[in-house]
Order: structure tokens, then sequence, then C-alpha cells
């Protein structure tokens, strides 16, 4: 695990050999007044998830974990409740085309909630995007998926686009929110 130091220098913070092939990874956002994320998300070839914590004085613990029937293709950890900014939602793309949303819980790191969605024959690769100043997440399997609140309620509808295999959010003047 890398951060910069206040001088922009990469630093080794901490290694863990966790005796498992990682496929996928995902570092929870900083939250507001903080220097650093808390929380990580690591798939691996197993069929596992495990939440480890990334503060310094308990790096890489582990604080939960998830089977999953499928190996972990993406992992993405984001927060879209406006009132709560401590409120994650950990995603998880399988390999067989499975979208798995759980939250997570503030005071331990368990998965809550979980609810799954069959998105397509293909792996679930998960992207951060922002729509209407807000985040959401595009994940991309056979079709293309937007996961999204709307009015306090959590939405997941098709695209009506070509599949795409890859996609990245971007800003400009012309296009405030383009992928």
């Amino acid at each position: 695990y890398f951060e910069l130091d206040r001088m922009g220098q990469l630093t080794d913070v901490h290694r863990k050999d966790t005796g498992l092939e990682i496929v996928s990874l995902a570092i929870a956002p900083v939250l507001p007044g903080r220097r650093r994320a808390e929380l990580m998300a690591v798939g691996s070839v197993d069929n596992t998830v495990r939440v480890l914590s990334l503060k310094s004085t308990q790096p890489f613990v582990q604080l939960t974990l998830q089977a999953f029937p499928a190996q972990p293709h993406s992992l993405l950890i984001t927060n879209m409740e406006d009132n709560n900014p401590e409120a994650f939602s950990l995603y998880v793309g399988l390999v067989n085309g499975v979208l798995f949303r759980s939250g997570i819980s503030s005071t331990d790191a368990s998965l809550t909630d979980t609810r799954k969605r069959f998105l397509g024959p293909t792996p679930v690769k998960l992207f951060a995007v922002s729509v209407q100043e807000k985040n959401a997440v595009l994940a991309l399997s056979s079709r293309s998926w937007l996961a999204y609140n709307y009015q306090s309620k959590f939405q997941i509808n098709p695209l009506s686009y070509e599949g795409l295999n890859y996609a990245s959010a971007f800003s400009s003047e012309q296009c405030p929110e383009g992928l």
C-alpha cells in the first residue's frame, strides 16, 4: 500500500501477503476533512471479497469476509447518499455477469442489505461516474447499466447505447459530466 507524503513522494506504507491471488481491488473515497481512506476491498480467486482496514493503527486488518458464487471481476466502493457522507456501498461485479451491491456498516464494516442483479453473460466491470452532480456507478457487461439514486431511491437501468468495454468519467467546460 503506497501513499503520497506531503512532499509528493511515493511512500511504501504497508505490505501484507494474503496467500491468495488478488483479482480486484477498490479503495473507499476519502471522507471530507480526512487525509486518507479508511477501507479497501480485495477480491480473490477463491470467490471471496475481504474488506480491510486502511487505518494507520490497523493496516490491512480484515473487517469483513463475503463469499460469492463466482469470482469477483471488479469492485467499487462509493457513496450515493447526499445526507450521509460515511454511508458507503460496495459493488461487486462477478465474472458470471452478476452485480452485487451491499451497504458497508460505518460501525463495524459488515456488509448489509445485499442485493444482486444479472446484467448479462460477460464479466461485470464497474466505473465511478457522476450524474447530475451526484455519484453513480456505470456497470458494463454485455449491456451498459447505470446505478444511481433518484428521489432517495436506488435505481439501476440499462443504457440505450452500444455495449462498452471500458469507460472513464471526465468533466470539461463544454461537457460537465462526460463519459
